[in-house]
């Protein structure tokens, strides 16, 4: 059943653009809001405590999905689950973001080429990246291959709808932990648990990286990347960066070479095309295991 909603999500995604808008109403942030006008809540999500603000909500979907599995045919299960897991990705599309920065690049419109970049480089805090380089947003790309989509699904096939909310509001706890007044414990342990819950995705993403491009050169990149043991975010994004470009057939030599200067724009929709592939084989690799019957 989760491999036929995930197709299903994937294809209205990919036809329907204007449910990007609906997906970019951030309910999770006016809920947050909420609880901040009393002074306990702001108390609570000043704290290290405050991360277990996703809870209540994944708990209502959790109810639901137990309620519909158990109480309502087969058709409820799917709607909920498709209405979820669309709810789940982005919050924009990387594609269509992708595509906006090539053209605004190839119109010479620098300020918002510049902008584009900047926002696609955003890190999970929300503040911006220490550069804007070629090589820099080529790997921001390719991580948000990772959180935008793949890391996702990976979670709804896990855990369900319950498991694809939960990657999309955890992957929000950094952007909130870093607002005012939260202490640097609080933003560290937001960054700790979005780093847990993306370390095994980030890693299965980094192996159908390298199944789907240039394999050999993706290999050599994993080894090359340092930190990769460590449960972090930051360890993980270096690898999928790593690894990707590797796929691409670029390496650490490479920063100066021309698909990272006049040949950049055909470089990013190299890298689309890879998240394509690699969701293609991960799609693959999931059928499989539900026809063996390890997954459902």
């Amino acid at each position: 059943m989760h491999l036929i909603v995930i197709v299903a999500a994937l294809l209205i995604e990919r036809t329907l653009g204007q449910l990007t808008r609906w997906r970019r109403i951030d309910a999770f942030a006016a809920y947050v809001r909420l609880i901040e006008r009393s002074r306990p809540g702001c108390a609570w999500l000043s704290s290290p405590t405050g991360v277990l603000v996703i809870l209540p909500p994944l708990l209502v979907v959790a109810a639901i999905q137990i309620a519909v599995y158990y109480y309502l045919w087969l058709g409820f299960q799917l709607l909920f689950g498709l209405v979820v897991l669309l709810i789940s990705f982005g919050p924009r599309d990387l594609w269509e973001d992708v595509y906006a920065l090539a053209h605004a690049r190839s119109e010479s419109g620098q300020e918002e080429a510049r902008a584009r970049a900047v926002a696609l480089s955003r890190r999970a805090t929300g503040r911006a990246a220490v550069d804007i380089k070629g090589a820099t947003i080529l790997g921001a790309v390719l991580v948000q291959g990772h959180e935008r989509v793949l890391a996702v699904l990976l979670w709804f096939f896990v855990a369900g709808p319950t498991g694809a909310l939960f990657y999309r509001l955890v992957r929000e706890l950094p952007s909130l932990a870093d607002r005012e007044p939260a202490t640097q414990a609080t933003a560290r342990t937001a960054e700790y648990v979005h780093g847990l819950a993306a370390w095994f995705p980030a890693h299965l993403a980094a192996i159908v990286y390298a199944l789907a491009g240039e394999t050999r050169c993706a290999v050599r990149a994993w080894r090359a990347a340092s930190a990769t043991t460590h449960i972090s975010g930051l360890a993980s994004w270096r690898l999928l960066a790593c690894v990707g470009r590797g796929a691409l057939g670029l390496g650490p030599a490479d920063t100066d070479s021309p698909r990272y200067a006049e040949q950049f724009n055909v470089t990013l929709l190299e890298a689309l095309s890879l998240i394509s592939r690699a969701l293609l084989v991960l799609l693959a690799m999931l059928a499989v295991l539900t026809m063996v019957g390890v997954l459902r």
